[in-house]
């Protein structure tokens, strides 16, 4: 019997569970399978690899505190007393206990208010190339998040910069505290937000350890699938982590193999452009009001109307993580998960392994068409200074090949190639340093021309205006080259090895595609999509829980219910209580917790462009 006065269970997220049933044996036994292939797929590091990880977090954290202490005797030489301190966090994977062998480590270096930007990419910058330890050092500093990347004794490192508005920065200072955000620049808090919603991921689920099994299963099938890039239009590690998150608040009780399965169950019907939530918004804050500009809101804001697939942080201010997903990498994410959802009901039916979930696809038998984006520096040192740029701009290539009429589907893929050493290219450079990028292509069946001359010259202007302003980006001496390709001669560009890797693409269901005409009169065009609101989806009919996805501004589909247990978000309803979690350890402390068969060439598949003219001056070879 319970007792009367025993306190109620802590809710998490916005809305109730949808289960809070308890684990049955076979859940378990799944989950120890899962474990197993997790293992096998190398989702795990070396402890040796952990001990050198923590080692140069370590030696990273005493440069930060040395050059804090330079800066301060520097500016304030007759201030012998002063106890400025200096702090390096840790956020992303690592602090969540979720990377893998070889992953890189974000990290944060937070100083007081004396120390400003300029001196982290001046002074500490200068220390960090004279330590014997660093290699690969390169700044961005015009990126929406400045950094500096290096490889610190073999371990990848991202480097931000905070200074808070404190005089001196204690080897116990927390991020959690809003106000720490009152009267900082909007790149410091933009640094600032990693941490903090780290944090406040470690303490909106009910059990962190289900919640690091379940995310490293989720983040190994995102990276086997190319769709893990934010950069480039899809879910970077923060999104999934954030999904994983709310399926384990829907889900209180459950283990790691019934929380996978639940995963694809929610996202591969839930409501877009419905948001997700994982808890309550907080839209009235008179003591930081010049925060509040920066909260998603599309009843105010317009630009957030058009956020397609709006995801958000659940750090103050709350934005949306998804902001540069696009047509066609909406409708990639989702064929993906519909597919992933179909193998673990085949795991769960006796029908197929874990295994079958974490193979990786070859991106090479999902079209017939694809156009290459070559990038050629003449230097290592210029390779890696434009890498991040070109990537950042991809995107707009991809948002403008969606607006032409003839293409259905432009696929980006986010993995980086090396040409083949017999590849020959138009670039001047006495021995480049090449790098190549593979876009897919669907055409649409009424295609029976191509000119994506206005796209690739929009495309071209974009680089280069965003290249003069960018500071180490007009200095570096880079061509940028884009060619059509069909399948049959990417042999020509690289390796057979990287053409037969990964079993075959199984190509999804058909969806109904919805285009409207063009309004700019200019044939290429599409209407914006339907404007984003925070209305909740409509009420489930019949007493049961509504699964039905709404229809977009470019897809319309039809989703059945999983034996009649559905899913429907209310993003308005008030979650009752906060987790009842310690708040975690300090950052600088350890965190918690077979490849496929070479696929054969894929099936002929109907050629719908078979006959497309492409039209060649459009398609040579560009340089920037």
């Amino acid at each position: 019997m319970v007792e009367e006065n025993a306190p109620p269970k802590p809710v998490f997220g916005v809305s109730k569970p949808i289960s809070d049933a308890m684990p049955e044996e076979k859940d378990v036994a799944m989950t120890e399978i899962l474990i197993q292939s997790l293992q096998k797929n190398n989702a795990y590091e070396s402890r040796k690899e952990t001990d050198l990880r923590f080692e140069v977090l370590r030696n990273v954290n005493r440069l930060v505190k040395e050059w804090v202490r330079r800066v301060t005797s520097a500016k304030f030489p007759h201030e012998d007393l002063l106890t400025p301190g200096g702090k390096l966090f840790t956020f992303g994977s690592y602090r969540l206990g979720v990377h893998t062998s070889g992953a890189d480590i974000d990290t944060l270096a937070v100083a007081p208010r004396h120390v400003e930007r300029s001196d982290f990419f001046g002074s500490f910058y200068e220390m960090l190339k004279e330590d014997p330890n660093v290699s690969e050092l390169h700044a961005v500093e015009d990126s929406f998040v400045p950094l500096i990347k290096l490889l610190y004794s073999g371990i990848d490192l991202d480097i931000l910069f905070a200074r808070l508005a404190l005089k001196e920065v204690p080897d116990n200072q927390k991020l959690t505290d809003d106000m720490l955000l009152k009267n900082l620049d909007s790149a410091s808090i933009r640094s600032l937000n990693g941490c903090r919603v780290a944090e406040q991921l470690l303490q909106l689920v009910p059990s962190i350890k289900e919640f690091c099994t379940t995310l490293r299963a989720i983040k190994l099938w995102a990276k086997n699938r190319g769709i893990y890039s934010n950069a480039l239009g899809f879910f970077g590690g923060i999104t999934w982590a954030i999904l994983v998150a709310r399926t384990c608040q829907l889900y209180p009780n459950a283990v790691s193999a019934k929380l996978v399965q639940k995963f694809f169950f929610i996202f591969s019907s839930w409501a877009w452009p419905s948001p997700v939530l994982l808890k309550d918004m907080e839209r009235n804050r008179p003591d930081i009001p010049a925060l509040l500009d920066m909260v998603w809101d599309p009843r105010i804001r317009p630009s957030d109307r058009y956020h397609i697939m709006p995801i958000l942080t659940p750090a103050f201010p709350e934005q949306n993580s998804t902001y540069n997903v696009s047509r066609s990498t909406k409708t990639i994410l989702m064929n993906e998960l519909k597919e992933g959802f179909e193998i673990c009901k085949d795991v769960y039916e006796g029908r197929g392994s874990w295994d079958a979930l974490f193979e990786e696809v070859n991106f090479f038998t999902r079209y017939k068409h694809y156009i290459c984006l070559l990038m050629a520096a003449a230097t290592e040192e210029d390779k890696l200074t434009y890498t991040g740029f070109l990537e950042a701009k991809i995107r707009h290539l991809i948002g403008h090949l969606d607006r032409n009429t003839c293409i259905s589907l432009s696929h980006i893929n986010p993995k980086q190639y090396k040409p083949l050493t017999t590849a020959k290219f138009d670039v001047q450079f006495e021995n480049p340093v090449c790098t190549l990028w593979f876009i897919g292509l669907e055409f649409e069946k009424t295609a029976k021309s191509l000119d994506l001359t206005a796209e690739i010259e929009t495309f071209k202007a974009l680089l280069e205006q965003h290249g003069q302003t960018a500071k180490g980006i007009a200095e570096a001496q880079v061509k940028v080259n884009l060619q059509y390709v069909k399948r049959s001669e990417l042999c020509h560009f690289i390796s057979s090895a990287e053409l037969r890797r990964g079993r075959a693409h199984r190509k999804p269901p058909k969806v109904t595609v919805t285009r409207t005409a063009s309004v700019s009169g200019s044939g290429t065009g599409t209407a914006p999509p339907t404007p984003t609101t925070l209305a909740a989806p409509p009420p489930p009919k019949n007493g049961t829980e509504s699964c039905s996805t709404s229809s977009s501004s470019t897809t319309t589909q039809e989703v059945t219910n999983e034996n009649s247990e559905g899913f429907q978000e209310n993003p308005s309803r008030k979650r009752k209580s906060l987790s009842g979690h310690d708040e975690p350890d300090i950052e600088m402390e350890e965190p918690a917790e077979k490849k496929a068969t070479p696929a054969a060439e894929a099936e002929a598949e109907p050629d719908s462009a078979a006959k497309t003219n492409f039209l060649t001056p459009e398609m040579a070879p560009l340089q920037v």
